[in-house]
């Protein structure tokens, strides 16, 4: 009996290593496959798709997944409003009737995207959210940097597949402005890790370059709104010696000299950039003619943008619903292109209460990651990728970003308080561990 129990034991030992081998090496290819994205019979699919149905699947067969209420609540309200707008309500205001086939395959992103959030909550409670982005971050790190020998040594393989127009690198997305915010969302993990200085130096002006050859002012954009926020959280949040202090002034103080220097040099500076990186030009216009950068001379967001605004006074409520968007704008306002604004794109299909709702949350979430005493570096991470996916947000449409979703779903389980100490890393519990242990009443 003894040796049939020890046989028993270490058959259940064997399966579970497998199982747990199985899972590790399906959500480090997910992580590596969220910079990947195609359109397929006029659907925008990644290969990251499968592999996270794989894992939320062998989570629920080993009973570890859960469903958060509130969540599912709100997703399901969301999903009865828009299906009810794009079948009837739309129907009965505007001559068009939406393809059901539209409508499905608006839904199924829906649906994708709360499986993506479904396993970013579960993934923290498995203690793997940090692998996750780890795997996403040294991926896209890489992909930049491939884009960066393609480009300054002019290798025109695979141009097709990864430039768009010739010119900008997008990596193995469908978008070069999306492939921007994903190397700026990737470059959170490095500049937050405790690695030597010199690397998260290296992998910023990686990032940028990446940035640059994307030809995005979008991520360009986007890079300086982070960078200014990690600015005042460094400012208003980081206790510093008088010596520091000092330091830092002189820097800004040579800062301030070479800015006449920099500028008598612009033009020069960017006549070179644009040499070297073509795609450079499209960003110049940010630097000499921001308005024009996006309206007729550069991205036209203003006329998406007005239409956007138009389609949200169409149906405030409710909205449009999904599958809709193209064909009730161009049928109303001769324009089919999506808003490039997320918050607009959203506002206007699900109607502005559910919309306002959802944007509050996420802004109560980021506040909570902000300022909870219990906060750790895992949570930083996590809500410094939801900030920059949201700044790239006002100029793309990001709604159904992969990478937001599933990072939304753990950042929301990771401020739950029984996994905040499950989530950190071995500097985080240190600091974490003494007041969820008073909290809890446990002896030191």
């Amino acid at each position: 009996m003894v040796f049939v129990k020890l046989n028993d034991s270490l058959v259940a030992n064997l399966n579970n290593g497998r199982n747990t081998h199985v899972f590790n090496v399906t959500l480090i290819i997910m992580a590596i496959l969220l910079h990947q994205s195609q359109v397929l019979f006029g659907i925008n699919l990644s290969f990251s798709d499968i592999f996270c149905f794989v894992l939320i699947l062998i989570m629920m067969i080993n009973k570890e997944a859960s469903l958060p209420v509130a969540p599912m609540i709100f997703f399901l309200i969301v999903s009865i409003i828009v299906l009810l707008s794009a079948v009837f309500f739309i129907p009965s205001i505007v001559m068009y009737n939406p393809s059901a086939i539209s409508i499905v395959n608006d839904y199924l992103k829906l649906v994708a995207i709360f499986i993506y959030f479904i396993t970013g909550y579960n993934l923290v409670k498995k203690r793997l959210v940090i692998k996750t982005i780890k795997w996403f971050s040294v991926s896209g790190i890489l992909i930049g940097a491939l884009g960066g020998v393609f480009t300054l040594f002019h290798i025109h393989f695979f141009t097709n597949l990864l430039y768009f127009d010739s010119t900008r690198f997008r990596g193995l997305m469908i978008d070069p402005n999306y492939f921007s915010v994903l190397q700026i969302s990737a470059f959170v993990y490095f500049s937050r890790s405790e690695m030597k200085m010199r690397y998260k130096v290296a992998a910023f002006f990686l990032f940028i370059f990446s940035v640059l050859i994307s030809g995005s002012k979008t991520g360009i954009l986007t890079f300086i709104g982070y960078l200014a926020f990690r600015l005042c959280e460094y400012i208003f949040k980081k206790r510093k010696k008088m010596h520091v202090i000092g330091g830092q002034l002189i820097v800004v103080g040579c800062l301030l000299v070479c800015i006449p220097v920099v500028l008598t040099s612009l033009d020069f500076i960017f006549q070179y950039l644009s040499k070297v990186v073509p795609s450079f030009s499209r960003i110049q216009l940010l630097f000499t003619d921001f308005s024009g950068a996006f309206s007729e001379n550069g991205s036209g967001r203003t006329v998406t943008w007005e239409v956007a605004l138009r389609l949200i006074q169409l149906s405030p409520v409710i909205g449009i619903g999904i599958g809709t968007y193209s064909n009730v704008a161009n049928e109303l306002f001769y324009e089919n292109h999506i808003s490039h604004n997320t918050f607009l794109q959203l506002s206007s299909e699900w109607g502005l209460p559910l919309a306002f709702i959802f944007f509050l949350y996420v802004l109560t979430v980021l506040w909570k990651a902000t300022t909870s005493g219990g906060s750790n570096n895992t949570n930083s991470i996590l809500r410094d990728i939801i900030i920059i996916l949201l700044l790239g947000s006002l100029a793309i449409s990001l709604n159904n970003a992969r990478i937001l979703w599933l990072v939304l779903g753990a950042l929301v389980s990771s401020l739950e308080r029984n996994y905040s100490v499950d989530n950190a890393g071995d500097k985080d519990v240190q600091t974490i561990l003494p007041i969820y242990q008073k909290e809890k009443e446990y002896d030191v």
